[in-house]
């Protein structure tokens, strides 16, 4: 008889995402390892031994087939609530611990990743959700169509920008925000003082309907679109989305970005401008699904589990 199948399943049985990823994976008659990262090295036991790795005893080193569906990595900066939760007396030594920690994991995973194995999506590939420069950079030096943008903290470089480009957004440049619109309030010697404190990025307002477009492996997998009235920000009418027809040549603009970032997986946001074009916002290494596609049978969710589990 043959063994079953294993895949790993980089997350928190806590985060609903790993929990569907899991759960359509051992629908298909193999198991669901789930690494639970976030609980290192408090209560799991994640170890690295002349090449092997021991997750809570079990090895590794050996399986073929990993998903990464939510890690804390070193960018961003470990945030200070976590931090705290830490039992030490000082911070320092909160930080030192906190750096030795994220040196296992990021280790540990990339050791693996290098033995050959199916990584979904490569560490490199996902740390390029926290690095949105360096996204856009790679996608604008493969042609594919990006907003212009400014990472900066000058207020000059803002001001002048704006004059530019006039319809302006901003967001952080690793995440974890909604995006706003640039107003004349934002423009003000006291508002554009607070620059110094940490830089932004700016990009030029995209006006148009917004698509959310999958591709795993090189392939279509679905589309759906989200309309942009009366908000700035899509994720704001995640209520109104509805699934999405897209050209071929919109397809063609994804699968070559995927490529070019390396991601096997990935979900990215298109704008469709008044005049048909499209226009890529970002692509996403570690996309949620479930506020699109139904998380437990849906198109996305049975290629992404099927094709991990043909990959053990």
């Amino acid at each position: 008889m043959a063994s079953m199948k294993k895949v790993v399943i980089i997350g928190s049985r806590t985060d609903d995402a790993t929990r569907f990823v899991a759960e359509a994976v051992e629908r298909r008659r193999a198991r669901a390892i789930v690494v639970e990262t976030d609980k290192v090295p408090d209560s799991a036991t994640l170890s690295w031994e002349d090449g092997d790795v021991l997750w809570d005893g079990e090895c590794l080193s050996d399986l073929r087939s990993f998903y990464i569906k939510a890690i804390r990595l070193s960018l961003p900066v470990p945030e200070a609530e976590a931090l705290s939760a830490r039992n030490f007396p000082r911070w320092q030594e909160q930080y030192l611990a906190e750096r030795e920690r994220q040196s296992l994991l990021h280790s540990v995973l990339r050791s693996l990743n290098k033995r050959g194995c199916s990584f979904i999506n490569p560490m490199e590939a996902v740390e390029l959700h926290y690095l949105k420069l360096h996204q856009l950079a790679l996608l604008r030096r493969h042609k594919i169509p990006v907003p212009a943008s400014l990472g900066t903290a000058s207020a000059d470089a803002v001001r002048e920008f704006v004059a530019r480009h006039k319809a302006v957004i901003y967001k952080p440049l690793g995440g974890g925000a909604l995006v706003q619109k640039i107003g004349e309030a934002d423009l003000t010697e006291e508002r554009m003082a607070l620059l110094v404190n940490c830089p932004v990025l700016f990009q030029q307002q995209i006006q148009g309907d917004e698509f959310r477009a999958y591709v795993l492996d090189g392939e279509p997998v679905a589309a759906f679109r989200i309309p942009t009235e009366g908000v700035v920000d899509a994720r704001q009418n995640l209520d109104k989305v509805k699934p999405g027809r897209l050209p071929k040549e919109a397809w063609e603009l994804c699968i070559r970005g995927a490529k070019a970032l390396g991601m096997v997986f990935t979900a990215v946001d298109l704008r469709r401008t008044p005049e048909g074009e499209f226009v890529a916002l970002e692509f996403n290494p570690t996309p949620a699904i479930s506020f699109f596609d139904d998380p437990r049978d849906g198109k996305v969710i049975t290629r992404l589990a099927s094709y991990l589990v043909a990959k053990a």
